[in-house]
């Protein structure tokens, strides 16, 4: 190999290797007058003067022997007049306001670079070996204002990217016109790798079609990047009515059959509703996607200007086959192998919605969010009429089966944050379709991993259902549900299908209504859940709903859980915190449930029918269960194996003994209750040679009724009783003495009850 003589050909891979590193991280224009001249220098000691100034009159077609492994400076512009040009080994174009237009270049490890950003290429078919790690956009005909259409400049970077295998560099503002319904959006190839640099932007308008499809494409990377979104929707337009979604599924077939060999034959591209081509990402069966660094603001401050959708994810028929018939019986591919990390949505209505496998999120952070609606709150969810809405319910997450097959598999969703920083009206839709909650994981799920999600937002945490082989930990989330109608059954955490073999730990749950008449938790179904460490708060809880812990099903476990009331005023009876269903009371099966509940209702007047109650198992099932129940603020445990139930209650007094051989106690024994046990502490001495029994009778001289002695000193005195026959009517309870107490001694009295039933 020559190298020129002014100019060794190893300095020049070193100095462009170290510029196109350099240029990601520095706040100026590539190859500015910094990076072209002082580096050029301080590495090579060679000046721009030793470059090859390329003349006006330049013969492209007789390119001279010695012009190899040299940097051409290239200040004029030349027409190639249709001309192949194959240049020599080891070129360094240095565009220095030149321009070449019209022919073919045919690289041999040749570098490109550009001391300003003006275009350097027009309609010039390019190929061979380019040395550089990026390309432009301006290269091309980018304006890059921020303002000015760069799409077809774009289209055409990302199509001399992919042929040559290279990145695309965005690394100033550009504005890309992709409004047009069914025409404008853009497509991207294998191996597409879009960065920006300098905190650029790309601004992005996108209304009834997505921005850009990834369709059956793989190894996309998109980093470094903020998509800005500059665009405002009707929500009173009504699309079901209009040519869109034909004008959608047109360009996705015309695609899909030209690069993907698909023949349609009088059909269409697999279709999961016009909704979702309102997308700025839709991931057509695409595998082997990274987005890292990567933001998705909405550039207006209105619900009404926010992106509709961020990522769609949706399953397409498979490339080189012909469909004949929709749907079943075609070879499908849904997205996998996806990745997010470090990503920031900011200013959207649905986030991430479809089917999809392999899905790693990872460090998402969600800022303003909403539905559907005009900037004065109308038209809410594109309500046309009664429970017909053109928009979905908006969520932060929203996976579900695909349209003919597959469902989503293999999801890892960590170190969430969704701040629910609501925007537009605080209404909500006025039937059941309205529940903008942030995880929605619905149909046939598995193999899901969520950790460390916090969800802030007022509509609660998630719908979760049809979920098998997962792991749920480290989960937060405040809401405030009192903003539905109760009869909606909107919970924090809706339970909508079964969950099987799945693990819920470190999960609490805070709503911040003034008043409840839901739980937030809802209760589960499924065979081998685990709830660990889960915490349920409420403010006033009103809730005439059974729960809010149970699984029914066999083999689940609750351990270490709690519900904690601020005020409890609900007057119903007999209200159960574990439920379970008919089935389950029937035939569950090695159920294991630990709870403790704080802040429950006095239960004085009525314990059996004020206390929490359990529907764990019936009498005639004979299957081994167990669960526990704590009431700390009664000092009341139900406790229940298999099918025999009990009662603990502990009932406590201290009492300031006055005149008189005879003192009524608050505290008694409730009908249907036994004594278990009593412990009766003297905290202050009694009156010399006084002798004290508690008795369930006023009189000091009748021992039948007497339970214990009392302790004449300071001091205790426990007795535990083997009868568990249960008193028929309430027992009042009284200290007797064989003389007058003279105001004398302090005692405290403890009383554990007992009760037993079988079954529920």
């Amino acid at each position: 190999m020559k190298f020129h003589p002014t100019f060794p050909y190893h300095y020049v891979l070193l100095i462009c290797a170290i510029l196109f590193q350099f240029s990601c991280a520095k706040d100026s224009d590539l190859f500015t007058d910094f990076i072209i001249e002082e580096n050029l220098e301080d590495l090579t000691g060679l000046e721009l003067a030793d470059a090859l100034l390329i003349p006006s009159d330049f013969d492209w077609n007789d390119i001279p022997e010695d012009y190899e492994n040299a940097v051409w400076e290239i200040t004029e512009s030349f027409d190639l007049e249709g001309a192949s040009i194959t240049l020599p080994e080891g070129v360094t174009l240095y565009f220095n306001g030149g321009l070449l237009t019209n022919g073919t270049l045919t690289a041999n490890e040749t570098l490109i670079a550009s001391q300003s950003s003006s275009q350097i290429l027009d309609t010039v078919s390019l190929s061979g070996t380019i040395e550089n790690e990026y390309i432009m956009p301006y290269w091309f005909g980018a304006v890059m204002d921020g303002i000015t259409d760069d799409r077809d400049a774009f289209v055409k970077t990302l199509a001399y990217a992919e042929s040559l295998g290279l990145k695309v560099l965005v690394d100033k503002d550009m504005f890309l016109d992709v409004e047009e319904t069914g025409t404008k959006a853009i497509f991207l190839e294998d191996k597409t790798w879009i960065e920006g640099a300098n905190e650029a932007n790309i601004i992005i308008n996108n209304l009834l079609s997505p921005a850009f499809f990834i369709a059956l494409s793989e190894d996309v990377t998109i980093k470094n990047i903020t998509f800005l979104y500059d665009q405002e929707y009707d929500a009173a337009y009504d699309w079901k009515t209009t040519t869109d979604n034909h004008l959608n599924q047109q360009q996705l077939e015309d695609y899909l059959t030209a690069n993907r060999n698909i023949t349609f034959s009088a059909t269409n591209p697999a279709f999961a509703g016009t909704t979702g081509f309102h997308t700025i990402f839709s991931f057509e069966g695409s595998q082997n996607v990274l987005f890292e660094d990567v933001t998705f603001k909405a550039k207006g401050e209105t619900a009404n200007k926010f992106t509709q959708y961020v990522i769609k994810f949706k399953e397409q028929y498979s490339s080189d086959q012909t469909i004949a018939t929709e749907g079943a019986g075609n070879s499908t591919d849904i997205p996998t192998n996806i990745i997010f990390n470090n990503i920031v949505f900011d200013g959207y209505l649905m986030g991430m919605q479809g089917v999809v496998e392999n899905l790693t999120v990872d460090n998402l952070k969600a800022y303003r969010c909403s539905d559907f609606q005009n900037e004065d709150g109308s038209y809410l969810g594109g309500r046309v009429a009664a429970n017909d809405y053109r928009f979905p319910p908006p969520h932060l997450f929203y996976l579900n089966d695909g349209v003919v097959d597959g469902y989503p598999n293999n999801i890892t969703l960590t170190n969430i944050i969704d701040y629910g920083d609501w925007i537009g009206t605080t209404d909500v839709r006025q039937e059941l379709s309205g529940y903008c909650h942030s995880l929605k994981l619905v149909g046939q799920v598995e193999n899901v991993k969520v950790d460390n999600y916090k969800s802030y937002r007022a509509d609660g945490l998630g719908d979760w259902g049809g979920i098998t082989n997962s792991v749920f930990t480290n989960i937060y989330a405040e809401s405030q549900i009192d903003r539905f109608n109760p009869t909606w059954g909107f919970n924090s955490l809706r339970i909508v299908g079964t969950l099987n073999n799945v693990s819920i730990s470190n999960m609490t749950i805070k709503d911040n209504s003034d008043e409840l008449e839901l739980y937030p938790l809802d209760v589960m179904a499924g065979d081998y859940v685990t709830l660990d460490n889960v915490h349920v708060y409420v403010n006033e809880i009103r809730a005439t709903s059974h729960g809010p812990f149970g699984i029914s099903g066999s083999n689940n476990t609750i351990l270490n859980s709690s519900l904690n009331i601020e005020n409890h005023n609900n007057t119903d009876t007999y209200k159960a915190i574990i439920f379970n269903n008919n089935e389950t009371l029937s035939n569950g099966a090695n159920n294991h449930y630990e709870i403790e509940v704080n802040g429950w209702r006095e239960i004085s007047n009525d314990p059996l029918g004020l206390s929490m109650r359990m529907l764990m198992q019936y009498a005639s099932n004979s299957n081994e269960n167990y669960a526990k129940v704590v009431d700390t603020s009664n000092n009341f445990t139900i406790e229940q194996e298999s099918a025999v139930k009990q009662d603990t209650w502990t009932r406590t007094e201290e009492v300031e003994l006055g005149s008189g051989s005879s003192q009524l106690l608050n505290i008694n024994i409730p009908r249907n209750f036994y004594v278990k046990s009593v412990n009766l502490t003297t905290l202050e001495a009694l009156e010399d040679g006084l002798e004290v029994y508690l008795s369930t009778n006023s009189s000091s001289t009748n021992s039948n009724y007497w339970l214990t002695e009392v302790s004449t000193g300071t001091g205790s005195i426990s007795k535990n009783f083997s009868n568990t026959t249960a008193h028929t009517s309430n027992q009042t309870l009284y200290l007797v003495a064989n003389d007058d107490f003279e105001n004398q001694g302090e005692i405290s009295v403890e009383l554990v009850l007992g009760h037993i039933t079988s079954g529920n």
